[in-house]
């Protein structure tokens, strides 16, 4: 075969991995086992498009990378199928969801099996199939006989167009996603799980895993573990006592008024004794209805309403301070209800502003520099400085003057001592025109306090310094001549806010211009003030001792939630319980399940706000399992959290009818080795995985502590234009068209190669004829295969092997395949090319091109596929140390290589790759802006 058809080609393999069984996983083997897991995917009737496969690919290239090393490999996957757009779809045309979910289903398996990706598929699940969801509803019935399922009335976000309740993310700027009505809030007996028992399990054990760093912080961020004191406040006038939670109890003597959360018992209490109770009562039914996430959001303005006439008293000063009640305070974070100071709390901060409340301050900044020339000596005292930092504008320009000081680098304002009692205005008046020469300075304002501790290398001491900033004017440019000393010292120049924010280069003057520009709201930690017997100390280390000098009590908090589990819908996997008059709530029989979904042919929510299916009656009207009376069944359903909760389990053993999965297969196949998804659900869908899986671990049902040992997330793929992909804009594309024009090789390689695999990048179709042209430059070589010993090639690829077998554990796709068209680069140079090296090329670009690969491998005369044969081996012994490829590119693009001998210098290599007949005909009359060199690897020429 001389031409490269991928129609024929990629059918062909496809069949053949099939009837081979090539990837169905077995646990009966003796090899080490790797389990690589991605997100299963949600069958939308739009098929896949083109940003579904960049994770799917990547865990691809792993898996077929590790069955070559020996591995007993199980990649899986399935179907993620309950949910809100399905069940849309039914109420907009009538079909039953579940023959959209067959249809879409098979969409997808036949456009994921098009691409040749390694699945095994005959674990494939749905959580849709009662098969599968009958584990579901099992694992909440344990979770009923422990106590973590229990139903409690809440308010819920409410549509009242569409009459459901909606999840937080449901809500769009205040509005239902599905319809657009302004949501409401509404009362109603929610099932929930109560994940918060976990919640200090779930923070901890997050350090024995391996999870990218920032998707370790969205966990902790979300969970929102915080040690801070409850300390009370006394209402003046009746016995009434709000408890307050804190984190910074230090901060207790700036308190200057307290906030109510408008949801809180404490709201509810004390609006009979305001004086303005209706004014009170209105703006707590106004409240209802913001989302969380609006009342909490940084750039929404913050409201609220005092409670007049009720005051309470702060066990830090024993005055009286106002009583509010406000929007940015929620009742189920702390106690409902928090110290408000504004000097040392942004969210206080310009809700004092906005309302006229008074700030004190009570904390001041303290910088300790710790490294470079100017860090503490270790061992020297502190030399105290009381000084001013003048902060001062031109007198017709909107621009400051700063000091660059040549002894030590600093770059800030002018700074001078404060002798004998002095003002900031005072000294900073002298200090201008002493290291400026402008006289006519214009004190404004008193800015705020900091201390810095440092070196200072001029005087060599440790400096402990007090800096007091003041803002000034100047009236004109009147100005005397610098003195040679002040000259020697430093230079003064005018910079514009931006200029000036980009030349500091010290910690506390960074902290001076915010100050200045922002207010002194100083929300870190550093020396007491107006703080009582506690002046002068560290803010950190009297903490707990504060808290117990005001009567408060030293405890552990979670922002997180226990878990809202009921929806108001058909779609979803049905509760297994039964509520009976005379006993309660009542578990349906572990041998009755699964609860089947019934027929139904109205999906609409009922007018009262219940689910379809209570419309149902023949299906809702059933007998108490316990006395045999008359019981009604549950109509709310499971999330479609719940399915996705569990499924790497069931993956183990999927088609088990006595249990979810047998605890032999667990135990050979968890945890996850590699889990690969979205960083949209590194938060939710990995905390409830990780709550599930630690509820079923003590329970004895799974082997480990944690599900996912390593968890890594890939960037969007966005349409062409930078927007995300959806079908509402008319942008999405469809791997289809692609496949049949290009191939499933092509679509893959080119996906791998776009860019950095965990950044956002825009889809160009114009770019994927590249990755098409790199293939067939591959399909090209096996006519040179022949008899050739070549060090400098075997060398090459021996390199090869090792860069590209580390960027694929790195995630480096893009610069592993930018490897590989090199060594192609190279291969084509040469005449023939050994057996043994094209073999090499071919066993690295399978896990990226399989079933080129594979065909070009069996036109070798290789019997067995070449995904079973073993992953290249680096061998350093054959890697030459002489002259060194060079890559010439212009303008970013690579036209050309050389080799050239270690440590040649830069301009030789410049004039080197100038002279290149294939370098010479792109810079011809053009004119070159700069060269960029970088040593022994590149020279990249930049035209004009």
């Amino acid at each position: 075969m001389n031409r490269y058809d991928h129609s024929k080609i990629e059918p062909k393999w496809q069949k053949h991995w099939e009837v081979k069984k090539l990837n169905h996983a077995r646990e009966d083997s003796t090899k080490k086992k790797f389990y690589a897991l991605i997100e299963f995917p949600y069958p939308s009737g739009d098929g896949l498009h083109v940003g579904h496969i960049r994770s799917n690919t990547a865990m691809d290239v792993v898996a077929r990378k590790r069955r070559r090393e020996g591995f007993e490999v199980l990649y899986p996957i399935g179907w993620d199928a309950f949910g809100l757009p399905t069940e849309n779809f039914a109420i907009k045309t009538g079909i039953q969801p579940e023959i959209v979910t067959k249809k879409n289903t098979d969409t997808f398996r036949r456009q994921l099996k098009s691409l040749g990706f390694s699945f095994d598929w005959s674990r494939e699940i749905n959580t849709t199939d009662p098969k599968y969801y009958k584990w579901t509803q099992w694992i909440f019935l344990q979770m009923l006989k422990k106590g973590l399922a229990y139903k409690k009335k809440m308010e819920i976000n409410w549509c009242p167009k569409d009459l459901i309740g909606l999840a937080n993310e449901e809500v769009i700027d205040g509005c239902c996603e599905r319809c657009g009505t302004k949501v409401e809030k509404k009362e109603k007996e929610q099932w929930m799980l109560a994940i918060t028992q976990y919640a200090d399990r779930l923070d901890k054990d997050l350090d024995l895993v391996d999870y990218l760093p920032r998707v370790k912080t969205q966990q902790r961020n979300w969970i929102g573990k915080s040690e801070g004191a409850e300390i009370n406040f006394k209402i003046v006038g009746n016995d009434t006592v709000v408890k307050i939670f804190t984190t910074r109890p230090d901060t207790i003597f700036g308190a200057t008024y307290i906030v109510l959360a408008p949801e809180s018992l404490y709201a509810q209490e004390l609006v009979a004794q305001a004086e303005n109770t209706i004014e009170v009562a209105q703006y707590i039914q106004d409240v209802k209805s913001k989302t969380d996430i609006e009342r909490t959001s940084a750039d929404k303005e913050k409201t609220g309403v005092e409670l007049k006439g009720v005051r309470a008293i702060s066990p830090g000063t024993g005055e009286e301070i106002p009583v509010y009640v406000a929007d940015y305070v929620l009742a189920h974070y702390g106690t409902g209800a928090v110290m408000a100071v504004p000097a040392h709390d942004e969210r206080d901060a310009a809700f004092a502003k906005k309302y006229g409340l008074p700030v004190k301050h009570v904390v001041e900044s303290l910088s300790t520099l710790s490294e470079g020339p100017d860090a503490v000596k270790p061992g020297l005292p502190f030399v105290e400085r009381d000084a001013a930092v003048c902060i001062v504008r031109h007198w017709s320009e909107e621009k400051y003057l700063m000091s660059f000081y040549r002894a030590n680098g600093w770059k800030g304002f002018i700074v001078g001592g404060l002798e004998g009692g002095e003002t900031p205005a005072i000294a900073g008046t002298r200090e201008i025109h002493e290291e400026s020469g402008y006289k006519n300075a214009r004190f404004v304002r008193d800015v705020g306090v900091l201390h810095s501790q440092f070196f200072h290398q001029v005087k060599a001491v440790n400096r402990s310094a007090h800096f007091k900033v003041a803002y000034f004017e100047l009236a004109d440019g009147e100005r005397d001549e610098m003195s040679e000393d002040e000259k020697k010292l430093h230079e003064v120049v005018w910079l514009s806010e931006g200029e000036v924010e980009k030349a500091m280069n010290r910690e506390d003057i960074q902290l001076a211009w915010k100050f200045f520009k922002k207010g002194p709201c100083f929300t870190g930690e550093g020396i007491l003030v107006n703080s009582g017997k506690f002046n002068g100390k560290n803010s950190t280390e009297v903490k707990k001792e504060i808290t117990e000098s005001v009567g408060g009590t030293w405890v552990t908090k979670f922002k997180l939630r226990d878990w809202v589990f009921s929806r108001q819908r058909y779609w979803g996997e049905p509760i297994p319980v039964v509520h009976c008059e005379q006993c309660g709530v009542v578990p349906v029989p572990e041998k009755e399940l699964p609860i089947q979904l019934p027929k139904v042919k109205n999906y609409k929510p009922t007018e009262t706000g219940e689910s379809p299916l209570a419309a149902i009656e023949k299906w809702v009207n059933t007998k108490c399992p316990q006395c045999k009376g008359k019981a009604k069944r549950e109509t709310d359903t499971m999330p479609n959290w719940a399915g996705s909760s569990w499924y790497y389990l069931r993956y183990a053993d999927s088609k088990n009818k006595k249990e979810f999965a047998s605890i032999k297969n667990l135990k050979y196949w968890t945890p996850v080795d590699w889990y690969n998804g979205g960083m949209e659900h590194t938060t939710l869908h990995l905390l409830y995985s990780r709550f599930w899986h630690k509820f079923l671990y003590d329970q004895g049902l799974v082997p480990t502590n944690e599900p996912y040992q390593k968890r890594t997330s890939h960037g969007l793929i966005l349409a062409e234009g930078g927007e995300k992909m959806s079908k509402s804009k008319g942008n999405v594309v469809n791997p289809d068209e692609l496949i049949k024009v290009v191939g499933a090789d092509t679509l893959r390689v080119h996906e791998m190669f776009m860019g950095p695999f965990d950044q956002a990048i825009a889809w160009d179709t114009n770019t994927i004829a590249g990755s098409r042209r790199f293939i067939e430059r591959i399909w090209a070589l096996h006519t040179k295969v022949g008899e050739s010993q070549n060090t400098q090639i075997d060398s090459l690829m021996q390199k090869t092997i090792k860069k590209v077998s580390t960027d694929i554990e790195e995630m480096r796709f893009n610069t592993a395949i930018s490897a590989l068209m090199i060594a192609v680069n190279d291969l084509e140079k040469e005449t023939t090319i050994s057996k043994e090296n094209y073999e090499i090329l071919l066993g690295l670009v399978a896990p990226f091109a399989p079933h080129v690969a594979d065909e070009l491998w069996s036109l070798l005369k290789n019997k067995k596929s070449i995904h079973l044969a073993p992953w290249p081996i680096f061998d350093e012994k054959r890697v030459v140390e002489g002259s060194g490829k060079i890559v010439v590119q212009i303008n970013g693009k690579m036209r050309a290589t050389f080799e050239a001998p270690p440590g040649t210098g830069d301009k030789e290599l410049e004039e080197l790759a100038k002279k290149l007949p294939e370098v010479g005909k792109w810079i011809e009359g053009k004119n070159i802006a700069k060269v960029i060199v970088v040593k022994g690897r590149v020279v990249n020429i930049v035209l004009i």
